[in-house]
């Protein structure tokens, strides 16, 4: 009993019995299936972000005052805004194209800083998103319970969190060529995954999640030129605090602090994407 052999060369088939015309037929179809999708277009109206986090001991200086001595903090924030969020344990501020030195050296862009601490680890991606539109900064995830500290009107409560994850929504907003501004928002995600009705721009959609407590007392907002920075961290990274929280360790002796940068790289241009 004999099997019938079809060779294959270069992903076609040859099928005995066609003729040479019917093969290169179906070479050419072959070669024309291979990216069968029309290309996507970039979005127009969209902003380019470079996001960084580097996480140091919160004893090392150049997450300390030496550092937010060369960031502006007052231009970032209202006075009354400002004070709330130190209040709540956070720390906000801006810097300009070329970053101060401390900065450079947290970021890992000079070698200014040896001594009985590794060099920093930087870790950092970049994000495309449409003017007006909302993407999530995951700051800090929590295995045990943890205890929040919120401070509302002069009153001091605290709630503990199953499961907490803390998380900065960002919409940013396109103003002028050159220039945007970036709503950020803390929000406390916590609890078990399950699917559940979330409100959105288009209405109440259902989705998958953990139960959101946005503090819209905490919200604040930066305007950047091209290249400039936001810089986020906490006051003390060992209390309860929000900013203890997102930045910290709390109740550590001796806790690590993160730093959070997020860059304004530019808009960006329309392009086909492959």
């Amino acid at each position: 009993m004999t099997s019938l052999l079809i060779p294959v060369f270069a992903g076609c088939v040859l099928v005995p019995g066609l003729t040479q015309e019917a093969h290169q037929l179906l070479r050419k179809q072959s070669i024309s299936s291979t990216n069968p999708l029309p290309p996507i277009n970039a979005p127009a109206n969209s902003i380019q972000l470079e996001i960084l986090f580097v996480e140091r001991p919160a004893s090392d200086p150049t997450v300390s005052e030496k550092l937010w001595r060369e960031i502006d903090e007052v231009g970032a924030a209202a006075p009354g805004l400002r004070q709330l969020m130190q209040q709540n344990g956070l720390r906000i501020g801006t810097v300009g194209a070329s970053p101060p030195p401390m900065l450079q050296a947290l970021l890992g862009m000079s070698r200014q800083i040896e001594d009985e601490y590794s060099l920093s680890q930087c870790v950092r991606r970049k994000v495309v998103v449409q003017s007006g539109a909302t993407t999530n900064i995951d700051v800090k995830s929590w295995l045990d319970p943890m205890e929040v500290s919120l401070n509302e009107n002069g009153k001091t409560t605290s709630k503990t969190f199953e499961q907490l994850q803390c998380v900065l929504k960002l919409r940013p907003h396109r103003l002028q060529d050159g220039w945007v501004r970036l709503d950020l928002i803390p929000e406390l995600h916590h609890g078990q995954e399950q699917m559940r009705h979330t409100p959105t721009d288009a209405g109440w959609e259902l989705r998958g999640g953990k139960l959101v407590e946005t503090c819209y007392a905490q919200k604040f907002s930066v305007t950047l030129n091209t290249g400039e920075m936001a810089v986020a961290s906490c006051t003390n990274a060992a209390e309860t605090t929000l900013g203890g929280n997102f930045f910290g360790q709390p109740k550590q002796l001796q806790p690590k602090q993160k730093v959070l940068v997020v860059r304004f790289a530019g808009m960006h241009k329309p392009e086909t994407l492959p």
